[in-house]
């Protein structure tokens, strides 16, 4: 660099914007407005037949695995609208992992409840392995990297409660599947859509 040069000097912090002055969607609302808006019709009860679900999971356990991919149906109340959840704030998925099946190590800012309705294997939560068989249960903390293996003959078969539509609504859903590959819900890149 020449000694008489000045080095450039960087561009202030939002120069090039145009300072925004309204936005369409901003309300104001009294209480009178504000506490009608906030009421939601009422969750009608559900009820999803394993009848009917089984061959839905026999047929998602023929797709290939993709990264850390898992094969789940997830049930849906049509009564939570966009949360998409079987209550407005859960998510309840029944995942089957074929016989010697690794789920890839992953995480997500929901938690995880895993129940055990048939099959055996084992799963790494953190630095804790728990093996697994029917009936058993187990956590996964929020931001916990997590894995799954089957270990047994048969399909394994878990029943998965999260808080995934929580944190969906909140617009803060993340995931990291496989490790490495950041994933929010906000920017609509989701896991595995490539």
């Amino acid at each position: 660099m020449n000694r008489m040069t000045k080095p450039a000097q960087p561009e202030r912090p939002g120069a090039a914007m145009h300072a925004t002055d309204v936005t369409e969607w901003a309300q104001f609302m009294t209480d009178d407005e504000y506490y009608p808006f906030l009421v939601k019709r009422n969750i009608r009860p559900a009820i999803w037949r394993w009848r009917d679900l089984e061959p839905r999971l026999t047929a998602v356990a023929k797709d290939k695995l993709r990264r850390a991919d898992r094969r789940f149906i997830t049930l849906v109340n049509a009564d939570t609208g966009e949360a998409g959840g079987v209550l407005p704030s859960l998510f309840l998925g029944i995942q089957i992992i074929n016989p010697g099946e690794h789920i890839l190590p992953h995480r997500h800012n929901s938690y995880a409840l895993y129940h055990i309705i048939s099959g055996v294997g084992f799963s790494i939560v953190g630095e804790h392995k728990f093996e697994w068989s029917r009936g058993d249960t187990f956590a996964c903390s929020p931001w916990a990297s997590h894995e799954h293996v089957n270990t047994g003959a048969g399909p394994a078969i878990q029943y998965v409660v999260q808080d995934m539509p929580a944190r969906a609504m909140e617009r803060n859903l993340m995931w990291e599947e496989p490790i490495g590959r950041m994933f929010h819900m906000v920017e609509g890149n989701l896991p595995h859509s490539e």
